[in-house]
């Protein structure tokens, strides 16, 4: 909750159309540090989360004013950005996520942004996202470098409610022009604040085990499940580099998957999940390394069976067999 707070990029107000205006200062930010904080996994559901909190912020004016207000304004601002921030795959796929995601469900809510203070390298890292904008969005994008952002902006929102650091009169009760109050910024994120340091799995608990897995190899760790509607659950940790994970279930020599595979990652911590079991019968939690030729792979993992009656709920944690497969 901390960490989503301090990642949310503040509304300054509403420009002069009555549409809420965010704040978005990248390049202030510790994007490393951030990505060490959610799973790939759980962005697209923090990029809905702040966009649909624009949504009822948009609706709860439209209330007040008897308005309707459907659009939003993005002031980002790329200073200090660099391409040791860019310059790594889940970035990309982190940018590539969001367009995706708002081209697809949200255009209609996006009235323009001020993408000011870009870098010599922008527009050679903005035509590798082009063509996942419609030519709608692309004509709302006001592009600037150093100056003419601020007299541009100006035209769209009034100077008492931007930061004087941005070409209005706003400031904080102290007189700071950049407004930190407003604007906070988490630059270094607290490494406690890390999925890697959240939640790890020891080896000292009983429950736990301690797995290797073999270069090019698979391990199944099998659970046999009696009560239909009962939950498989899994706590699974790499330590050090990755390794697949999924649940299958044995139907004879015929294997379903039932989950889509998950990469554990060392640098995300222990991988939590579970499974509505509506068939009984055995079902194997697959670790696979077979994609890794030399390495192979430290296991720390906690699996279980919960088996719900009309009157108490039973918890197995006996992990039947381990299976070395290669």
């Amino acid at each position: 909750m901390i960490l989503r707070d301090l990642l949310l990029p503040p509304v300054l107000g509403y420009d002069k159309d009555g549409c809420p205006v965010r704040l978005v200062q990248v390049g202030r930010q510790d994007i490393k540090g951030g990505l060490c904080c959610f799973r790939p996994s759980e962005m697209p559901k923090y990029f809905v989360w702040f966009l649909d909190m624009d949504k009822e912020e948009m609706r709860k004016r439209s209330r007040e004013t008897g308005v309707h207000i459907e659009k939003r304004t993005f002031i980002i601002d790329l200073e200090g950005l660099n391409l040791l921030h860019i310059y790594r795959r889940d970035v990309y796929e982190m940018a590539l996520a969001f367009l995706k995601l708002y081209e697809n469900n949200y255009p209609e809510n996006f009235k323009v942004a001020f993408i000011i203070n870009t870098p010599s390298f922008f527009h050679c890292l903005f035509n590798m996202f082009k063509p996942l904008l419609s030519e709608n969005t692309c004509e709302r994008l006001k592009i600037y470098g150093n100056s003419g952002w601020k007299e541009a902006i100006l035209e769209h929102i009034e100077a008492d409610l931007l930061p004087v650091t941005y070409g209005g009169t706003r400031t904080d009760p102290d007189g700071d022009p950049c407004c930190p109050s407003l604007v906070k910024i988490l630059n270094p994120i607290p490494k406690e604040l890390h999925l890697k340091n959240m939640n790890s799995l020891s080896e000292d608990d009983k429950n736990v085990r301690k797995i290797t897995v073999g270069s090019r190899s698979k391990c199944n760790i099998h659970l046999k499940v009696d009560v239909p509607g009962s939950t498989v659950g899994w706590q699974v940790e790499c330590p050090r580099y990755d390794i697949k994970m999924y649940l299958v279930y044995a139907e004879g020599s015929k294997h379903d998957m039932v989950t889509k595979p998950v990469t554990v990652r060392c640098d995300f911590g222990s991988e939590t999940g579970c499974y509505l079991a509506e068939r009984t019968g055995l079902y194997s939690l697959v670790l696979d390394n077979s994609y890794s030729i030399f390495r192979e792979k430290q296991i720390l993992c906690k699996v279980y069976v919960t088996a719900y009656t009309s009157k108490i709920s039973h918890v197995f944690k006996t992990v039947l067999s381990e299976n070395n497969n290669s």
